[in-house]
């Protein structure tokens, strides 16, 4: 009795047993098994579905998924997002790389050319412009490369560059001044003095070229045309000191030339037997002591106190320098009552004058007496 009760109680619990087993089995084939028979692609929802079942285990889940998913393929494509929500819903390596591997990335859509716009109307290419000539140098160019050769004391050089500037524009009467002034400076006064000439004809007011021809005429020996040059200075510029004081010198030696020329026997028997002849005579010998103007070259040694030129800001920022020559011309005491700079750069010139002017000097003596005198000082400015 006892066995057949136990036998009953054991046969229930293996029937018991034996359902829930087929239950499980049951549930999993319909599932995760019955579609793999149907043959239907997995959705994107069969996947979600069968990832958050709690019926098998998750490592199950994923397993019967992969082989679901290898087997039937899918509906939809992987995109970044989508691989995201797996991964937090489940989804093992695997099963993702299967599901890579029968729907495959979303990939951005590439529209053809030919599809997306029309084709264009072609544009006609215009004519291809030509290449730039290189400018050819102007009168302008090869004055300024004048200036540059002058101001560095290359004369040969600014002489050419001068000369193609004259070739290029006759009628500019600054170029000839500025090769007059190369020519001055190389002492081929000759030649300064037809260039000044040219500058003359061109701008019959322009008193630097009269001056500096006159100078030339001086050095030359033709002190007629020295002095009548020195007066057209003064005739249009009434203010130039130097121009006074170097009309004065030449008028000086003209005169003390004159008293030289030798004289013939009757006029100076006439001389002789004129009453009027020791009156003459006098006032040639009160000629020959009073003092006269002399020229002493350099003044640096004569300077009890040298004023030095700044360097103005505009020449420095153009890296300008060069020597700076200023004719001196001072009293009896020393004082400069006539100053020019003659040669250098136009914006070193004015400062050198300047400091000139507030400088002062020993005072000339001929015979212990005080004389005016004449010379120059030069001013270097170093660029660096």
């Amino acid at each position: 009795m006892k066995t057949t009760l136990l036998s009953q109680l054991l046969n229930k619990f293996v029937k018991l047993t034996s359902l829930s087993l087929f239950l499980l089995i049951f549930f999993s084939m319909l599932v995760f098994v019955m579609p793999v028979y149907a043959q239907t692609k997995l959705s994107l929802g069969d996947i979600f579905t069968g990832l958050r079942s709690k019926k098998v285990t998750i490592e199950e889940r994923n397993k019967l998924l992969t082989e679901a998913v290898k087997s039937r393929g899918i509906t939809f494509s992987v995109t970044p997002e989508i691989e995201k929500e797996l991964e937090d819903t489940g989804a093992a390596k695997d099963l993702i790389e299967a599901i890579k591997e029968k729907g495959g990335l979303v990939k951005p859509t590439i529209i053809p050319v030919s599809m997306a716009t029309p084709n264009p109307t072609p544009v006609p290419t215009p004519n291809p412009t030509p290449a730039p000539t290189p400018a050819q140098p102007d009168f302008s160019t090869f004055q300024k490369k004048g200036d540059s050769n002058f101001v560095r004391g290359e004369y040969d050089a600014a002489v050419v560059n001068y000369t193609k500037a004259i070739e290029l524009n006759p009628k500019e009467p600054s170029v000839y001044l500025s090769r007059g002034l190369v020519y001055y400076n190389r002492k081929f006064y000759d030649l300064a003095v037809t260039d000044y000439g040219k500058a003359i004809e061109l701008d019959p007011k322009e008193t630097t070229a009269y001056y500096y021809r006159g100078d030339s005429y001086e050095k030359l020996g033709d002190l007629q045309k020295a002095s009548d040059d020195y007066k057209k200075v003064i005739a249009l510029d009434a203010t130039n000191d130097e121009a006074k004081t170097s009309l004065q010198r030449v008028d000086a030696q003209l005169n003390q030339n004159k008293r030289k020329e030798p004289v013939t026997s009757t006029a100076a028997k006439t001389e002789t037997n004129s009453p009027s002849a020791p009156a003459k005579t006098e006032e040639s010998s009160k000629s020959a002591e009073a003092p006269q103007m002399i020229e002493v070259g350099s003044m640096v040694e004569m300077a009890s106190r040298l004023v030095q030129p700044n360097y103005p800001q505009g020449a420095r920022s153009l890296s300008m320098g060069g020597s700076v020559q200023v004719n001196i011309t001072i009293d009896e005491e020393g004082n400069p009552i006539a100053v020019k700079a003659v040669s250098g750069p136009p914006l070193l010139r004015n400062t050198c004058e300047e400091a000139i002017k507030k400088s002062k000097f020993k005072p000339v003596l001929v015979n212990n007496k005080p004389v005016k005198a004449k010379g120059f000082i030069n001013f270097k400015f170093k660029t660096s």
